[in-house]
């Protein structure tokens, strides 16, 4: 029987093998694990060379509309706040926003290829290095707010990472962690073909009580606010899936969907019974029942807002 790496607890059982990695699942915690997990140098070699998240180009304009919504948060957690850390910076479209908004800024990305962008380039962002060997030679300093957006999910240790974090942020500092949640709506209708199951990337996927269990061991910090968010193609993808929908998760197939209603617009012999449901379903009635998931926190995806005593 497996060890948990988040609570030491025996009590895991295997889950689901995928592309050759297996899934484990403690039952203590709630956590999904990937075991064997791959090196810290291979996760590093691939991140530098291999990883690419066009979801997140694709998404601009999603991410700096969440990016106004956190950062007021964050301003009303920690007046006083000037500085800011996003570990796992991607595009930079986070950092962007938190200095149009008068935040000194600064941000750590391990993939060259996303930090090769023109934002990137004209914000203070250390490419192609990872949080670790900033950590090293930045250990020092001190941040009002540290962002963590689709990260921890990511890192090898994340309990490690969390206490490094914590150990960085200012007396009043805000620690704001974003991840897929494992107690959603979404991972139970989908299951073994959950959207967030992605190895070798994925090494975790976390449960609010995944937190309760790592925060136990960190000094001076508590947690401010945990909530959960959904979006509408979440909401569609949950539909699908109960109404008897096959494939992998339901990125995999809103996205065939919308290939499939944007070829038809050169083929009008084609029925235009798809777009009325596209335009019914996805554009009218998916922003309506969205929030329905977040009801006691089952939504796709965990926020989480940890001050700093």
């Amino acid at each position: 029987m497996l060890i948990c790496p988040i609570c030491s607890s025996r009590d895991t059982e295997f889950f689901h093998t995928l592309n050759s990695f297996s899934y484990f699942h403690c039952k203590n915690c709630a956590t999904l694990f990937l075991h064997p997990q791959p090196s810290t140098d291979q996760i590093h070699a691939y991140y530098k060379k291999e990883f690419v998240y066009s979801a997140g180009k694709a998404n601009e304009i999603q991410i700096r509309k969440r990016a106004e919504k956190i950062l007021r948060n964050l301003k009303e957690m920690n007046p006083l706040g000037k500085t800011l850390l996003d570990i796992g910076s991607g595009y930079g479209f986070f950092l962007d926003e938190a200095e149009k908004s008068g935040l000194s800024v600064f941000g750590v990305e391990p993939s060259k290829e996303l930090t090769n962008t023109s934002i990137n380039r004209s914000i203070n962002t250390i490419a192609n290095t990872t949080f670790d060997s900033f950590y090293l030679r930045n250990n020092q300093k001190s941040f009002d707010f540290i962002i963590m957006i689709h990260v921890i999910e990511h890192i090898d240790n994340p309990k490690e990472m969390i206490k490094k974090a914590v150990s960085l942020l200012s007396k009043g500092g805000v620690l704001y962690i974003e991840t897929p949640n494992l107690d959603s709506h979404l991972f139970r209708a989908e299951k073994y073909q959950y959207t967030f199951l992605t190895p070798p990337d994925h090494i975790w996927i976390f449960s609010q009580y995944s937190f309760q269990k790592m925060f136990e061991k960190v000094k001076n910090i508590s947690v401010g606010q945990i909530s959960t968010y959904s979006d509408p193609v979440h909401f569609m993808g949950i539909l699908k899936k109960k109404l008897g929908g096959k494939g992998k998760g339901f990125v995999g197939k809103i996205e065939s969907k919308k290939i499939a209603f944007e070829t038809s617009n050169t083929q009008p012999q084609k029925s235009n019974i798809p777009h009325i449901k596209y335009l019914l379903f996805d554009k009218l009635l998916a922003p309506i029942f969205t929030p329905i998931l977040n009801i006691s926190r089952y939504g796709t995806i965990l926020e989480l807002y940890v001050g700093k005593k």
